[in-house]
């Protein structure tokens, strides 16, 4: 075996500056925000501006509320535009109430009666009468005092009786009181006999009061007054 050789001392490796890593690591730190500041600016097309808070939030709630009372006042005006003037009636055929209004002052509310919605049948030919209350806007065409019913075919078939041949049979000049405010069409406000059955749906579509509040309504409501049913 050969003799050992003596080791030689590997030498050390230089040592790299520090200073070197102190400059990069807040050159590097420096870049990014470099980087980030040009993106943020080509993203919006100007530098960033910084605006307080509750200032901003504060002004766009006072931005806010101004509009809506500027909204609000514009609904107002509109619906002053469109409230009908002068007396008018209004009812209410789920309620049966009628009330009576001049210039939007509501001057009386009355209980009424209404149509039973019942569907009756001419055995004969099979013709139909609905008796609802008319919804929408109607006016009063005629006023009448001591109004004269003139009595249509269903008022007898619902009594099981045939219309008859002389017209005479057919005028009735108690069942609608002391007046009658004409709608048109048939429908008519007037008073009732069956005042104990005011307030409920019980009317062939015409719209029934007692004696009273009819009187009232007479007296009040002009013809051409509008008639607003819902």
């Amino acid at each position: 075996m050969g003799a050992d050789k003596p080791s030689v001392p590997t030498p050390p490796l230089p040592a790299r500056p520090r200073w070197i890593l102190g400059i990069a690591v807040p050159a590097l730190a420096l870049l990014v925000v470099v980087v980030g500041t040009a993106a943020v600016m080509a993203r919006f097309g100007h530098a960033y501006r910084a605006y307080p808070l509750v200032a901003s939030v504060a002004g766009k709630a006072d931005g806010d509320a101004r509009d809506l009372e500027r909204r609000a006042a514009r609904a107002s005006a509109a619906l002053q535009r469109l409230q009908p003037r002068g007396t008018y009636l209004v009812v209410d055929t789920y309620r049966n109430r009628l009330h009576v209004y001049r210039d939007g002052e509501l001057l009386r509310t009355a209980v009424c009666s209404t149509g039973t919605g019942i569907v009756l049948r001419d055995p004969r030919n099979g013709r139909e009468w609905v008796f609802d209350t008319p919804l929408g806007e109607r006016i009063i065409e005629n006023k009448r005092r001591n109004p004269v019913w003139a009595k249509p075919d269903w008022a007898f078939i619902e009594e099981g009786m045939l219309p008859p041949t002389d017209p005479n049979e057919r005028f009735d000049d108690v069942s609608l009181g002391k007046y009658g405010l004409y709608m048109g069409d048939g429908y008519i406000i007037h008073g009732t006999l069956f005042k104990s059955l005011l307030g409920r749906r019980v009317t062939h579509g015409c719209i029934r009061l007692g004696d009273e509040d009819l009187e009232f309504v007479y007296n009040a409501t002009p013809i051409g007054a509008r008639v607003f049913l819902y």
